[in-house]
């Protein structure tokens, strides 16, 4: 209970190693309050890591810093090694994951408009960190203010924001998690009633789908998993007593995953997982190797099976020296991957592509894929989880069978490309 009130406080507040040489674990800040006669004295932070197996809390390098967090969004560069988060005086910090160290901070500016930058995270395809531009403005003809919401990217280094979007893209956001495909370079945040997928390269609304859950429930916490290319999140339901309807009685938790074209959600877990709830501030976060999605509920650090949602893992949070573990990121989830859809690619938005017929049977298989369209296919392309491209071949018509024989098995990518300009995105197993 103290972490979630907590949260709602911060809120309102505002060399190098390579890449093989670093575990797969999951990163986070490590931070402790400090007391004096029950007056909230100071704050610190530092870098840390958590031990799925057993839930210790591993402080990294004896560095700490007297600051606040804005838990909007944290990011894990792979590539240089580097941890990023907001803190205080609405600065970007850099930490490295070798010694914890603060190695670099900047005020965030933006040189169009003063504005945050929130919900933000390290893309593997181009290396880029993205977010969302937030800022408020007063419309005299209304006589209201307006939120206004746009696609951004940042420099870490200079805390300068460039903003992708040409026009705001919404009015503000809910604090359900943000992810990015970085395959088909999407950028997803949550509206609370819609999941909106926006297209990195023109900052343009890329899909905007209404979520299909049961009453009173929610799709929180959601993230990318590169393994198997697919949105998973906490589905929360909440219940309310009979007598008052606005004092909640009791609440359940359980893993699913959204498709983002439709919006319908799928419940995996058959059973409510440990908790009825989480902690907003930690974040969460897939571990590819287990095929586990973790999450914490502040005490206790939860993992659950991408397979059935099942609970496969609860560990009780346990430090060293610190109080709140929050922001957990992974290395491992989507580290070394390719962009598959270019900037000058003709694909079309999951909107459009929902509106055309693509079917691919069967699915796993381990000879022959037939695929099948209501209009002319002129190209396929097979991509592996990788970005690489295992397989390219060129048709003229709507029924194709290809072999698939020789490929090892796993997770692939189709890319079909119809006569008439769009791109199609489909998944099989092969077996």
């Amino acid at each position: 209970m103290k972490k979630s009130l907590y949260l709602f406080t911060i809120l309102i507040a505002y060399s190098t190693i390579s890449v093989g040489q670093i575990s797969n674990s999951l990163y986070g800040i490590v931070r402790k309050n400090y007391y004096t006669n029950q007056t909230f004295d100071s704050a610190t932070v530092r870098l840390g890591s958590i031990n799925t197996t057993n839930g210790y809390v591993t402080n990294i390098g004896n560095n700490t810093y007297q600051m606040g967090i804005n838990l909007t969004g944290a990011s894990l560069n792979p590539y240089d090694s580097t941890y990023v988060f907001i803190g205080s005086g609405n600065k970007i910090n850099t930490l490295h994951l070798r010694d914890g160290q603060l190695i670099n901070q900047a005020v965030i500016n933006n040189p169009i408009a003063i504005s945050y930058f929130d919900n933000f995270r390290f893309c593997n395809g181009d290396s880029t960190m993205y977010g969302l531009a937030r800022r408020n403005y007063f419309d005299s003809t209304l006589n209201i203010t307006v939120g206004q919401l746009l696609l951004a990217k940042i420099n870490t280094v200079t805390g300068t924001i460039t903003q992708i979007s040409p026009n705001s893209i919404g009015q503000g956001y809910a604090l359900a998690g943000s992810a990015i495909d970085p395959y088909q370079m999407i950028y997803y945040y949550s509206t609370g009633s819609n999941l909106v997928g926006v297209d990195m390269y023109t900052g343009n609304v890329y899909s905007n789908s209404p979520m299909q859950l049961p009453p009173n429930s929610h799709f929180d916490n959601f993230t990318y998993s590169c393994i198997d290319t697919a949105l998973y999140g906490l589905v929360r339901t909440n219940y309310f007593n009979s007598v008052n309807p606005f004092q909640l009685d009791s609440s359940t938790i359980r893993l699913g995953k959204i498709n983002p074209t439709t919006g319908a959600i799928t419940v995996l877990s058959s059973a409510s997982l440990f908790g009825f709830g989480y902690s907003l501030n930690a974040g969460a976060a897939i571990d590819p190797n287990n095929m586990t999605y973790y999450y914490s509920t502040g005490d206790y650090i939860v993992g659950a099976s991408l397979f059935d949602g099942q609970q496969n893992s609860l560990d009780s949070i346990q430090f060293a020296n610190g109080s709140y573990f929050d922001l957990m990121r992974n290395f491992d989830n989507c580290l070394a991957i390719n962009i598959i859809r270019t900037n000058n690619s003709t694909s079309t938005s999951l909107s459009e592509a929902s509106n055309l017929s693509i079917t691919i049977s069967p699915n796993p298989t381990s000879d022959i894929l037939t695929i099948q369209g209501n209009d002319q296919i002129e190209k396929v392309e097979l991509y592996n989880l990788q970005g690489q491209l295992m397989l390219q071949q060129k048709y003229s018509s709507n029924d194709i069978e290809l072999s698939v024989a020789e490929l090892t098995n796993g997770l692939y990518m189709v890319n079909v490309h119809l006569l008439n300009g769009n791109t199609l995105v489909k998944k099989f197993l092969k077996q």
